[in-house]
């Protein structure tokens, strides 16, 4: 492990995996232990640095939290341990980069005490190309990334450690720059000291250095005016060093002062000696499986050698750089002008990296050096081109970020092969990995896409193998498992949980599955939502940081969905903003893979990339959290209303019964065929169970109870038409009852308890359904509102018949009635009369049952286009057709699909045609029932 220091704060796996901690405290926290690296720092002294001084009274308990934090994230390179009243981070001083470069300013004479001063005693030190100090201080120089401590999360340690490396920082510059010059290679430092002179206008030995540098570069003119720029912001007079330089640059003729023109090779030498570059990383020595993966690169990079880059995209963790390097290494000898590699740094936290600087690598490694290296971006990647044309060269851009950072980068396109052309074009191959999509460079380009998903469970299998002892594995093979399904099969996660269990051998892979593991509902607790590979949330912090604020706010929102898969309408709940405006927010999620869009306008994700987004969630200000949760749990309300056919925000008196009573407690969907406006309901609900089921749960754990029982009710006819989701139907609905208990509400907890008894009639426990039907009827009873009430016991009705237990269900039935004749609202007599003579029809009472229709349809005249009236009319012919009244029953069935026309449903138009068809049957006319069938299966099938 490394943590680096002198620059922003970050942290890194020795496989190069960022592992940097998000929360600013737990930096603050992680690079004051380092900066102290085997020394013990008091307790108190580490709060006052990570609070800024200010600490809260619950200090104490909040750095213990991150103590412990930070023991997970470090690997067995690193200990952090407890000693008396503080904390000790021991381990290799080589893994801190601050500590590091003192170490080699050390060596270089710069740090020791008693040295003489740099510019007293030139005759001491070596004046040859052999001066050992140059090479240890360039090494030291080059560890610095930026200002020291940046974004380490305290201002208090960043003004207290940072000066004194700052400052060793400038006199190991001015050290090299002084060894330099006397070597007469001056202009290599120009650029360095150029920035730093700037950040430091009035360090006059810098000042002195840099007019040197610019003066051997030729560029007289800049080093007078720097001469003069400094000296006018000096407090006071110059000192003789830096008056003796200004000196120097004005006291030569001024033809030698001209700036010098970018140069330009001769052109009888344009291209450099024939160098073979060979830059690959070394292999990684635990790849496993991928053979699909390397054949299919190897069939695009075929394929795109006449045509373009290849393009290798994937979610952070995936493998692209070590797919491609395994590739590359085997298709080296393909390559026998070179391999380029160059590691773009496209989502580091110091930033992408220059196309200037990666140019300049790669010229120097084609052979162009010193004064031949084009100053300007554009003269070095026209000089790339030109010396990469018709070279068989592989050239792997790793980790991009844009389409704008590779343009310098890219070869000159293949020439368009004329007609009559027999030969096959040879130039270089260009490989480019990215978490991102690029699809700008697919479309300037021609760029051939190469997506890469996870690990299959096999090669997850022998990767945890491979890292670790491969007998703890054989040992525990439905852990190991489990482990890699937690880990998304994402090589990197896979990697991370190993290295943490061979930190720790006395563990089993169960222990670690178990820490990993959620609480059983589904539903991450945001307190717990970090749980994972240590440094994987690092890897995705990294992806983050590259978003829009609008995409980065949104993906911190998803993590209050508890759904694996999203609709732009909840996004679009979640976020605020309008469904349009929420699509193309996923979009940009989309592109660098937090969210996969597998189906027009449905965007899933990695649960791995759920539990990083709920812990973003959790560092959200409450109020946003709790109005959010409000919006996404009003969405699915309304949701479920839509299709379970029942009003999204009506009271609950005026949610009925007859969009789910005959579903209540009966045959699952999965027993017979259903009609396509079902199907489609049940396919919605297959997707978004878990999101409806985790938001139950979190309404109730968060004290919307009233929204919790709506919500587990309207899912209850939801579950009982899916064939695939069942199993969180018990869980659902005991939250739900849970809440609806919690509101007081009679006529809440009836309806609950019904659902519940349906649960157990889907589980054949029939007994135990019996039991909460009575305790639902005691419920119902209680409701003051007459309405409601009914509604109530009409749902407990058809649960008794669901339960097959008519002699209890009809007698209920007859009271609904005899009740309902003094309600204002006469459907719900009509609804409660069909109810009852459809139960006598099933138990054989049949001349009640036909004058119990022939009512239903006498008060359902005045409305022949409601959905009751197709129904009741529907009943009437099935109790004509029971009584033998096989003529009367036919012309009432087509009269039923007549008025069935006018609902739009093909379900309900599929039933009129089977009754159709039975009763001709009956009739003796089998080949019009025949086709009756045929319609019904056409009708159903729309």
């Amino acid at each position: 492990m490394r943590i680096d220091l002198l620059g922003a704060v970050t942290v890194r796996y020795d496989c190069s995996t960022a592992a940097t901690p998000s929360a600013p405290k737990r930096r603050a926290l992680l690079a004051a232990l380092a900066v102290e690296l085997d020394r013990v720092v008091p307790t108190d002294r580490l709060i006052e640095l990570v609070w800024d001084g200010n600490p809260p009274a619950t200090a104490r308990a909040a750095l213990q939290g991150h103590v412990a934090g930070l023991r997970r994230l470090l690997d067995g390179g690193l200990e952090l341990a407890t000693r008396g009243t503080g904390y000790v981070l021991s381990g290799d001083p080589e893994q801190v980069d601050a500590l590091r470069f003192e170490r080699l300013c050390d060596r270089a004479g710069v740090l020791l005490p008693g040295r003489p001063d740099p510019a007293a005693a030139p005759a001491d030190r070596a004046t040859g190309a052999d001066d050992p100090v140059l090479p240890l201080l360039r090494a030291a120089l080059d560890l610095w990334r930026g200002p020291a401590l940046t974004d380490c999360g305290s201002a208090l340690l960043r003004e207290q450690a940072a000066p004194r490396l700052t400052d060793l920082r400038l006199r190991a510059l001015d050290r090299l720059a002084e060894g330099l010059c006397r070597l007469d290679r001056g202009a290599e430092l120009v650029a360095e000291l150029v920035e730093t002179a700037a950040a430091h206008p009035t360090h006059q030995r810098l000042a002195v250095r840099l007019i040197d540098c610019l003066d051997q570069a030729g560029r007289r003119a800049e080093a007078r005016a720097w001469y003069e720029r400094v000296t006018a912001q000096l407090p006071t007079a110059p000192g003789p060093e830096l008056r003796l330089a200004g000196e120097r640059v004005a006291g030569r003729p001024a033809v030698l002062a001209t700036p010098r023109a970018e140069p330009r090779p001769p052109v009888a030498t344009a291209r450099p000696p024939h160098l073979v570059p060979s830059q690959l990383p070394r292999a990684n020595r635990r790849f496993v499986g991928r053979a699909a993966e390397l054949d299919r690169l190897d069939a695009a990079v075929a394929a795109g050698r006449e045509a373009g880059p290849v393009l290798v995209t994937g979610p952070a963790g995936v493998g692209k750089s070590s797919l491609v390097q395994r590739w590359a290494h085997g298709a080296a000898d393909r390559f026998p002008d070179g391999r380029l590699h160059a590691d773009l740094r496209g989502f580091d936290e110091s930033g992408p990296r220059d196309p200037a600087e990666v140019l300049a690598g790669f010229l120097t490694a084609l052979g162009v050096t010193g004064s031949a290296l084009p100053a300007s971006l554009d003269g070095r990647a026209r000089r790339f081109r030109e010396l990469v044309t018709g070279r068989r060269l592989l050239i792997v851009l790793d980790n991009a970020r844009s389409y704008e950072q590779l343009a310098p980068l890219l070869p000159d396109p293949p020439p368009e092969a004329g007609p009559g052309t027999g030969r096959a074009w040879v130039g270089p191959v260009t490989v480019i990995t990215s978490r991102s999509r690029l699809r700008d460079l697919l479309v300037h380009e021609g760029a051939t896409p190469f997506p890469l998903d996870a690990l299959t469970p096999a090669e997850s299998q022998e990767l945890l193998a491979r890292a670790l002892d491969p007998a703890r594995v054989t040992a525990e093979p439905l852990a190991a498992a489990e482990l890699a399904e937690r880990c998304d099969h994402l090589p990197l996660a896979l990697r991370l949980a190993a290295a943490r269990l061979g930190a720790r051998p006395d563990w089993a892979l169960e222990d670690l599955v178990a820490e990993f593991a959620e609480e059983p509902s589904g539903l991450a607790d945001p307190a717990r939502a970090d749980l994972g590979p240590p440094g994987f949330g690092a890897a995705l912090d990294l992806t983050c940081r590259t978003l829009a604020p609008a995409a980065a706010r949104l993906f911190a929102l998803l993590g209050l969905h508890p759904g694996a898969v999203i609709e732009p309408l909840a996004a679009a709940a979640l976020a605020e903003v309008p469904p349009a405006a929420a699509r193309g927010l996923l979009v940009q999620l989309d592109a660098v893979h937090l969210v996969e869009e597998g189906a027009p306008g449905l965007f899933a994700r990695r649960e791995l990339v759920r539990r990083h987004s709920a812990r973003l969630a959790a560092e959200l200000p409450a109020d946003q959290r709790a109005a959010a949760l409000d919006r996404l749990i009003e969405h699915y309300l309304n949701a479920t209303a839509a299709w379970v056919g029942r009003p999204g925000d009506g009271p609950p008196s005026a949610v009925g019964p007859s969009a789910v009573a005959p579903s209540v407690v009966g045959p699952s969907a999965g027993d017979r065929p259903l009609p396509p406006s079902a199907r489609r309901a049940a396919d919605w609900f297959d997707r978004e169970e878990p999101a409806v089921r985790g938001l139950v749960l979190r309404a109730e754990r968060h004290g919307r109870f009233a929204e919790a029982w709506r919500l587990a009710h309207r899912a209850g006819a939801l579950y009982a038409g899916s064939g695939h989701r069942r199993a969180g139907w018990w869980t659902t609905v005991e939250s739900g009852l849970r809440a609806a208990r919690a509101c007081a509400d009679p006529a809440a907890v009836a309806r609950l308890t019904t659902d519940l008894a349906a649960v157990l009639v889907d589980r054949r426990d029939v007994r135990a359904a019996l039991d909460h039907l009575d305790r639902a009827l005691t419920s119902a009873d209680r409701v003051g509102d007459p309405v409601e009430r009914h509604h109530c016991r009409v749902r407990i009705a058809a649960g008794l018949a669901g339960a097959g237990r008519p002699d209890r269900a009809v007698p209920l039935m007859a009271d609904i009635v005899a009740r309902a004749r003094s309600l204002a609202d006469d459907r719900l007599l009509a609804r409660a009369l069909d109810d009852l003579a459809g139960a006598q029809v099933a138990g054989g009472a049949l001349e009640a049952a036909l004058a119990h229709a022939d009512e239903a349809v006498r008060i359902l005249a005045a409305h022949p286009d409601a959905a009751e009236t197709v129904r009741a009319t529907h009943t009437r012919a099935e109790a004509l057709h029971a009584l033998g009244r096989h003529g009367d029953a036919l012309t009432t069935a087509r009269l039923a699909l007549v008025l069935g026309r006018t609902q739009t449903d093909p379900g309900v138009e599929a039933r009129s045609h089977t009754l159709m068809a039975t009763v001709l049957r009956a009739l003796g006319r089998t080949a019009e029932a025949a086709a009756e069938e045929r319609r019904a299966a056409a009708t159903a099938a729309r």
